[in-house]
């Protein structure tokens, strides 16, 4: 499968989502360089606003109001950052990626690998409905009840809700509103460009190397067949050749391997304590805030919170159980009656 069949099929919200991030590694780099100008100069001023907000107000309810979608964007920054940094090590991997699927191959091993990567591309999807719904629930909460108090027809001001409140420098911000409110939007727009480019990039890795695992234990089954018990010299040679095979898939896999948590370990180590801070804190607020349409806003930040500390975790989980795997289906071969040269 060439590389333009394998973007197609598998690698279509990676691409579109990495490329608006600028860290697509055969994209344009000037336009790399505006993706990074424009994420940086939108995200920066709204963590110092809203830190801001934070040291103007100084009560304990606008630090947990504050501190948990403060801490998502910064995490968007650190994301942002640590593939820039390490953009020659990214490129690697999708070279290597593409590399793996351009080899001949048997069917089985396609199919196998194909597995994996549809896999990939479901739990990118899923991932990025879910960014979708929290960010849209954000994004309406001030029109919403503006439109509220439009059908109402109440002798009062209209409601000055924020998509995020922050701290502009101004006693009153009600003749820049609709600027605090553009700039908070795409502050959030910020945050599902890169967290989806980021983590669905992550999930590519990780269920590239599961699939990579996976045919080195599907080798490894199969390279003892009813056949491998002959005593021929030319037999043996072919068994010997087809083991070789396996060990050498196993390595190329653990190689890779390796190369994902140069990649990554650093920022996921800091990932995992910002998320789960942030995912208190969002939680406390839920649970002290009375029903109102900031409650539903904060309510779905908590399960895209959970739901992305859950895509975290469990690629680890995944990785675990491809290597688990190929034991298995090494214990399942008939290894132990071939030929003593074929076992050494």
């Amino acid at each position: 499968m060439d590389s333009d069949m394998l973007e197609k099929r598998f690698l279509k919200i990676t691409k579109r989502f990495a490329k608006l991030s600028g860290i697509w590694p055969d994209q344009n780099k000037y336009l790399k360089y505006i993706s990074w100008i424009i994420i940086y100069v939108i995200s920066i001023p709204s963590v110092v606003v809203q830190v801001a907000r934070i040291v103007h107000i100084s009560t304990v309810n606008v630090i947990v109001e504050q501190s948990g979608i403060a801490t998502a964007i910064f995490l968007l920054l650190l994301k942002e950052a640590n593939y820039i940094l390490n953009a020659t090590k990214v490129k690697s991997l999708f070279n290597d990626l593409y590399m793996d699927w351009t080899m001949d191959r048997p069917k089985e091993e396609v199919e196998i690998m194909s597995t994996y990567a549809q896999r990939g591309s479901f739990l990118a999807t899923f991932y990025l409905i879910n960014a979708y719904c929290c960010s849209l629930l954000f994004l309406q909460v001030p029109w919403t009840a503006r439109l509220l108090y439009m059908i109402k027809s109440q002798n009062t001001s209209p409601p000055m809700l924020h998509v995020i409140p922050g701290y502009y420098f101004i006693d009153d911000d009600r003749d820049y509103y609709y600027f605090i409110q553009l700039h908070m939007s795409l502050s959030i727009i910020m945050v599902v460009v890169v967290y989806v480019a980021y983590d669905t990039c992550y999930i590519v890795f990780v269920q590239h190397v599961c699939g990579l695992l996976a045919v080195a234990g599907y080798r490894f089954k199969h390279a003892i067949d009813d056949s491998a018990f002959e005593e021929s010299e030319e037999k043996i040679k072919e068994t010997c050749k087809k083991i070789r095979s396996s060990i050498q898939g196993h390595e190329r896999a653990i190689r890779y391997l390796k190369k994902i948590e140069d990649t990554h370990v650093n920022l996921l180590f800091i990932s995992l304590g910002l998320i789960i801070m942030s995912f208190s804190i969002t939680l406390l607020k839920v649970v002290t805030m009375d029903y109102c349409l900031d409650f539903y806003k904060y309510s779905s930040f908590l399960i895209v919170q959970l739901m992305h500390l859950c895509y975290v975790m469990i690629q680890g989980q995944f990785v675990i159980d491809s290597c688990n795997e190929i034991y298995c289906s090494i214990y399942e071969a008939s290894w132990y009656n071939i030929n003593p040269k074929i076992q050494a």
